[in-house]
């Protein structure tokens, strides 16, 4: 039998033994109310187990922040922030201040738009 074959045979079962590494899902919202339940839903069936869902929002004027009040009360695993000043941040600063409390090893950004397919984090 190759060595080789037999070295890379274990390495493999060793990988599969490990503990995921912990993921944060890291999404800033601004009047995404059209959007944003989806966005969710997709997020929250992703077959990658996650660690969190930091969701932090621009201070939205439109039903953005009460979507994403009903989600956070039925998933423990989203975790809301919100500016406290009215004033509006651009979207680097909101994703920046986000991404700072975010507490897994890796950090993945999605927008209040997208879908993405159960397997992206996993991928």
């Amino acid at each position: 039998m190759d060595s080789r074959l037999t070295t890379t045979a274990a390495h493999t079962d060793i990988n599969m033994q490990q503990a995921p590494i912990p993921v944060s899902i890291v999404m800033c919202t601004y009047n995404g109310a059209p959007w944003v339940a989806q966005q969710l839903d997709t997020i929250l069936a992703q077959t990658y187990p996650l660690l969190e869902i930091v969701v932090q929002d621009d201070r939205s004027t439109d039903d953005t922040w009460q979507i994403l009040q009903r989600y956070a009360l039925q998933h423990s695993l989203i975790r809301l922030l919100r500016h406290a000043d009215d004033a509006p941040h651009d979207v680097n600063a909101n994703f920046l201040s986000a991404m700072l409390q975010a507490k897994g090893e890796l950090i993945a950004f999605a927008d209040q738009d997208d879908l993405w397919e159960p397997d992206k984090i996993a991928r």
